[in-house]
């Protein structure tokens, strides 16, 4: 009794190839050996699944199939072993559906890492750049093939298709062509524009746009500035580390910057009024009476702005006491007899160091 192969898979008789393929595939997976060991159903049906796949799959045999209801000698199929490994069998299977659209050969093409050395003000406000990234690219004058014009032919292996089947019982293996590289044809002389390679080297300028605040070490991704695609693939990226110089008077945490001003120590005394540092330039800060060394002031707002959400970070300054040198007799008279009308404990650190030393050390 002849077999219904429309039955086996499932599937009504107006169904398109795409629809045999995938259908076939979920069922060949479903019952395959290795996933029913010694079932003895699941093996038949196995064979049935591939026996039906092999006919419906062809337009040929299935148009004999169609017309006649079976198929002549040639379209008959013995048994078939199952030594291969399940993943190793539908691995390219799966590969078609969810890559489709792109050619069995194609290759994404490569990534390219630029680094690109920033000032800490160019961090800090962003900035539009143009950079020049070395790279390949298709040869104009052979279009990327290698040969010179007329100097190739097609490959008598592959019939210039790029790749060759190989029968593997009810399965056909499609692997590159090893005759001409799975390119389709033979080059038989070479094009003197990229000595064959199919690449030129070229210098593109690439404009990018740095943000403000952005950090050391961060990297940029930009798509399809990398190396061109083959075979219908996409081209690669191009990734760009930035680094930040250091800056001589500011030193970064996160979106915080914090600066040391030196005070001379009459200022930090009584107070007064200073210039400071800011990334915006020099402003006006008034230093309060008694200001002690080592002591921070924030001032908000005037540091680096967040990546995410723009708000600004706070700048920290941290006071050094700059203590005179040099000074003449007199300057050291003034200071002496200056001294001598303070009152010790109005030098609070050094009254309650000396409390301190006279505590410890009393007999």
């Amino acid at each position: 009794m002849a077999k219904d192969y429309y039955e086996i898979l499932g599937i009504n008789r107006n169904a398109t190839n795409e629809d045999i393929k995938i259908t076939y595939k979920k069922l060949a997976f479903e019952y395959h050996p290795d996933r029913n060991p010694d079932d003895q159903d699941s093996l038949n049906k196995f064979k049935d699944i591939n026996e039906a796949y092999q006919i419906l799959g062809d337009d040929n045999k299935r148009a004999q199939y169609d017309s006649f209801g079976s198929i002549s000698g040639d379209g008959n199929f013995g048994d078939m072993g199952f030594s291969s490994n399940l993943n190793d069998i539908f691995g390219n299977l799966f590969e078609e559906v969810f890559n489709s659209g792109f050619s069995s050969n194609g290759q994404k093409g490569r990534d390219l890492k630029y680094e690109l050395t920033i000032s800490f003000e160019e961090a800090a406000f962003g900035m539009e750049k143009e950079i020049v990234v070395p790279k390949r690219e298709l040869c104009d004058t052979c279009e990327g093939k290698g040969a010179a014009p007329g100097g190739d032919s097609v490959c008598g292996v592959c019939k210039g298709r790029g790749s060759v089947n190989y029968a593997k019982g009810f399965f056909a293996i499609s692997q590159p062509c090893g005759q001409c590289r799975g390119r389709g044809y033979i080059i038989e002389k070479y094009c003197n524009e990229c000595e064959g390679d199919g690449f030129i080297r070229i210098k593109k300028k690439v404009k990018i746009n740095i943000p403000a605040g952005i950090a050391d070490s961060s990297r940029l991704r930009i798509r399809d500035e990398g190396e061109i695609g083959m075979g219908g693939a996409p081209d690669g990226d191009l990734f760009i580390v930035i680094f930040v110089a250091d800056h001589k008077i500011f030193k970064r945490d996160n979106n915080n910057i914090y600066c040391e001003v030196p005070i001379d120590f009459i200022t930090a005394t009584i107070g007064g009024e200073i210039k400071i540092p800011t990334l915006g330039g020099i402003e006006k800060f008034n230093i309060p009476e008694e200001t002690q060394p080592g002591q921070s002031f924030r001032i908000k707002g005037k540091g680096l702005p967040d990546l995410q959400t723009g708000r600004l970070g706070d700048l920290y300054l941290i006071i050094n006491i700059d203590i005179p040198n040099n000074l003449s007799s007199k300057q050291k008279k003034v200071l002496k007899d200056t001294l001598e009308d303070i009152k010790p404990q109005q030098f609070s650190n050094l009254d309650s160091y000396n409390k301190t030393l006279e505590n410890q050390y009393k007999k």
